[in-house]
């Protein structure tokens, strides 16, 4: 691409290739920088020769418009999870469902007016039977990878306002893989008006009011504003450094943290977990093992694969494992979980997959969560600095949808908008 770049766009997730869709589309010339050899971030989809593997993100929480509007652009199937949702605690097979609810109700029993908390105080005096709090900090460390010690009370209530206002009991998945949402909004990205450079790591940030430089170990980039799209994990890490630095960021990074993950893709010759009745039709598995306590099936999709997921402390126990340990702690797990000898797991083993977010340089965890105190984090860490830095990625969505993909969705617009709206009237734009 000839000429100068107008805006500078770190991070080719889908906050930053929604950013560049939208300001190539207004006319601006973009350059994006990602730091892996592909796009897509968190959404990492592993394509065998019969079926994706989803190694990222894989559900669609409800149904917002940001995903279900670009699948519909794109014309990208999207089916509804079915299936039991099934537990075993010490021993005992039962139905999760109402437990389930015991748990919502516990949660819908928060007090939004008292002092925020952390879950877990919230749980001390909370008026539940043991079982039902065990299982609620299971599910707050689990969906929301989050430490209860530390994650807010008020977070948590934001959060669950904001997926009633999109359905977010439903749970839906992308038969073609989601990185087909990738494919399709960086397809949407004016190539004449935007260059992308992979294998970029951004070392440095220097900024000034109306000017940006960004440098990796390779290259230089300046542009009149800069677009920060990297995970909240990678801005912790200070594996970027901003000249000068962002002072005005430092209390939101405190009040944010990333939670850690480890999840194991693994594929069966036979979906032999149907021949049993605590288990056939299932599509998600609670139990209280110690290692990889929940898993879930393909369904509604035809594929053998069990998905075992370590979050919170659980991923941390496997923290510097090789993938083949990884592997057999999670093939031992389930062994246990079903009562079944290792070698039989093992003989119905096909293929197994294995990514560990908290280890991934690029990201340095999976998704982002608020700690106590820290209801505007979020959007502090959001606000554009001197019209020259502007702020995407799900940890910058104070709306309530951090941690999903139409939050990330939604940031990036927001700051293309941000960006577009700081540049006036200038002729040829189209905002």
């Amino acid at each position: 691409m000839n000429g100068a770049t107008d805006v500078l766009v770190v991070g080719g997730g889908i906050a930053g290739l929604t950013a560049a869709r939208r300001l190539t589309t207004a006319g601006l010339r973009v350059t994006l920088l990602e730091a892996r050899d592909r796009l897509g971030g968190r959404i990492l989809t592993h394509h065998t020769a019969d079926f994706s593997v989803e190694l990222g993100a894989e559900f669609v929480h409800g149904r917002p418009e940001e995903i279900f509007g670009l699948a519909a652009e794109a014309g990208i199937a999207i089916v509804p999870v079915e299936g039991q949702f099934r537990r075993k605690m010490k021993n005992n097979w039962a139905g999760a469902d109402r437990l389930m609810s015991k748990v919502e109700k516990l949660f819908e029993e928060m007090p939004a007016g008292q002092p925020d908390r952390s879950f877990r105080q919230y749980l001390e005096s909370a008026d539940a039977n043991d079982e039902v709090k065990q299982h609620a900090l299971r599910y707050v460390e689990g969906f929301h990878a989050a430490d209860p010690a530390k994650v807010s009370v008020h977070s948590l209530l934001r959060d669950a306002k904001a997926e009633e206002a999109i359905d977010g009991d439903r749970q839906f998945r992308i038969p073609g893989g989601y990185d087909a949402l990738v494919r399709a909004m960086s397809e949407h990205i004016d190539s004449s008006r935007c260059e992308m450079v992979m294998n970029c790591a951004v070392t440095e940030v220097h900024w000034r009011r109306g000017e940006a430089v960004v440098r990796s170990a390779q290259a230089e980039f300046h542009a009149e504003r800069a677009i920060i799209t990297v995970p909240l994990g990678v801005l912790k890490s200070d594996a970027i450094v901003f000249l000068p630095a962002l002072k005005e960021k430092l209390s939101a990074l405190k009040l944010l943290a990333m939670g850690p993950v480890v999840r194991v893709p693994l594929r069966f010759r036979t979906k032999f977990w149907e021949q049993e009745p605590e288990t056939a039709g299932m599509s998600f598995l609670f139990t209280d093992n110690p290692h990889f306590p929940t898993w879930w099936t393909s369904n509604p999709l035809p594929y053998p694969m069990l998905t075992g997921w370590a979050a919170g402390h659980h991923a941390l126990a496997l923290q510097g494992k090789t993938h083949a340990e990884i592997i057999h702690s999670a093939v031992m797990a389930l062994a246990e979980i079903l009562e079944v000898q290792p070698v039989y797991i093992q003989k119905q083993l096909a293929d197994a997959f294995v990514h560990d977010w908290q280890d991934d340089a690029y990201s340095c965890g999976a998704y982002s969560y608020t700690c106590v105190g820290g209801i505007d984090a979020a959007r502090t860490l959001a606000a554009p600095v001197a019209n020259t830095l502007y702020f995407a990625g799900e940890a910058t969505n104070f709306e309530g949808y951090g941690g999903t993909v139409h939050g990330a969705i939604a940031t990036g617009e927001r700051a293309a908008q941000e960006v577009l709206q700081s540049l006036g009237s200038r002729p040829g734009l189209t905002t």
